[in-house]
């Protein structure tokens, strides 16, 4: 159950979620036994949470992460950045220049991003994927199942799963890509005759 309050953005990460209020300070709930339900003090424009780790952009554009820390995942540098996203074992945000820089474990490639002019980003679980600013898609990482090979077309917006990934184009529509598990389709692709 989320708590009562003024909330601007909400993030569900695996066993809990966060939200941020309009005053800037971040509430998260549900279990925190690795530490990530548990925010430090802020001014933050938005927040994500992740497996085991949560990261927030505060409004002077520097990241503050917080949670499990076994792959460096939690340790941003410095930057001024846009956007954050965190994800299983890495976390991925965009700079103010439009590039995208990642940290944490890389055993995938997931942490090593393609160049790019980028809008956002979303880190996965071994993949990561992001929205240039033209509007197509490009990911990097693992892809087992199809989940960095994106369709083409011109997006508002993507978030990287584990085995699948969903934009947002700018029509309304949504595609996704990857393995077909649980309801989860490959909704954006023609049936094979």
């Amino acid at each position: 159950m989320p708590p009562e309050g003024e909330f601007v953005s909400v993030s569900a990460g695996d066993d809990y979620t966060c939200g941020v209020l309009r005053d800037g300070s971040v509430l998260c709930w549900g279990d925190d036994e690795d530490g990530q339900a548990t925010p430090p003090e802020g001014e933050f424009s938005s927040v994500s949470a992740g497996y085991g780790h949560t990261c927030g952009l505060l409004r002077d554009g520097s990241v503050l992460c917080w949670g499990l820390d076994g792959d460096g995942q939690a340790m941003p540098p410095e930057g001024e950045f846009s956007s954050v996203s965190a994800g299983s074992e890495h976390t991925c945000g965009v700079l103010r220049d439009g590039s995208a820089l990642c940290w944490g474990n890389d055993d995938f490639r997931r942490g090593t991003p393609s160049e790019g002019d980028f809008a956002s980003v979303s880190a996965g679980g071994d993949h990561t994927c992001g929205v240039l600013r033209d509007g197509s898609v490009q990911c990097w990482g693992f892809n087992k199942y199809g989940q960095a090979t994106p369709p083409e077309g011109e997006f508002v917006s993507v978030r990287a799963g584990y085995r699948h990934t969903c934009g947002l184009r700018i029509d309304g529509s949504l595609a996704c890509w990857g393995q077909q598990v649980r309801g989860v389709t490959q909704a954006d692709f023609p049936a094979k005759e």
